[in-house]
C-alpha cells in the first residue's frame, strides 16, 4: 500500500513538471512570433527606405510582372510568377523618350551588386554577329554573364506594366546575385549613350576608383 501511494505521488509530481513546461512553452509563443515580426518590420523599412530612395532622386515605382510571349498577341502571352518593383527614370519626350530601369537595392544600397558594377564597369558592349538577334538580350548573356531571355525560342518576353503609355515592356539583365538592370540602358550606357538617367551619380554605391574588377572588356575577334 505504502509503495502505491509513493508511486501515485511520483505520478502527481511528474504531471506538475509537464504542465509547468507546456505553460512556459505557451507563453514563449508570442516573443517568438514578435521577434519574427520584428524582422519583417525591418525588412519592411527598408523596402521603405529602398522606394523612397528612388523618388527622391527623381525616379518613378514602376510595379512590373514577367511575361513570356510578349512579341504576340496579349491572348498568346503567358504571365509568370515574378513580379517586381523598378525604380525608373525617363527623359525626353514624344519618339525621342528613353528610359532606364533598375531593381531599388542596386539604386539605394551602399553596397555593390552585379548589376551596378556590371553599368559602372562600361565594359563592350558585345554585338550578335546576327543582326536579327536582340542586342542587349546578347549583350547581357554573352558580354556581362547575366540572364535576359526567357527561354530559348523567338517567343521573347519581358517585365511589363499595361498602365505605362509607352514602356509598357522593359527588358531587364538579371545576375547571380538577384540584382536587374536594363538591357538596353547598359548596352547603350557602355558606348557613353545615356538613356533615361545616368544612374552612376544617382548609385548610392560609390566606389570612386576602388571599383571592383568583376568584368573585363571582352576579346575582339
Amino acid at each position: 500500500m505504502i509503495h502505491r501511494r509513493v508511486a501515485f505521488a511520483a505520478l502527481a509530481v511528474l504531471a506538475t513538471f509537464a504542465l509547468g513546461g507546456c505553460a512556459a512553452a505557451a507563453s514563449a509563443s508570442p516573443s517568438g512570433s514578435a521577434g519574427a515580426g520584428t524582422g519583417g518590420g525591418t525588412g519592411s523599412a527598408d523596402a521603405a527606405a529602398a522606394r523612397q530612395y528612388c523618388t527622391d532622386n527623381g525616379g518613378m515605382l514602376v510595379d512590373r510582372q514577367a511575361i513570356w510571349n510578349t512579341n504576340a498577341d496579349p491572348s498568346a502571352q503567358l504571365p509568370l510568377a515574378g513580379k517586381m518593383t523598378f525604380c525608373e527614370f525617363e527623359s525626353g519626350k514624344g519618339d525621342q523618350a528613353t528610359r532606364i530601369s533598375v531593381d531599388l537595392t542596386t539604386l539605394s544600397s551602399e553596397q555593390p551588386t552585379l548589376a551596378a558594377v556590371a553599368y559602372l564597369s562600361k565594359i563592350g558592349p558585345v554585338v550578335p554577329p546576327n543582326p536579327g538577334q536582340n542586342p542587349g538580350a546578347y549583350d547581357c548573356n554573352t558580354g556581362l554573364g547575366g540572364a535576359g531571355t526567357f527561354g530559348n525560342t523567338a517567343a521573347g518576353g519581358g517585365w511589363v506594366d499595361d498602365s505605362q503609355p509607352v514602356f509598357k515592356v522593359m527588358n531587364e539583365c538579371f545576375f547571380a546575385d538577384g540584382s536587374a538592370i536594363d538591357e538596353f540602358g547598359i548596352f547603350y550606357y557602355a558606348s557613353g549613350a545615356v538613356r533615361g538617367a545616368d544612374l552612376a551619380p544617382l548609385f548610392r554605391y560609390q566606389p570612386g576608383n576602388k571599383l571592383p574588377a568583376m568584368f573585363e572588356e571582352p576579346q575582339r575577334r
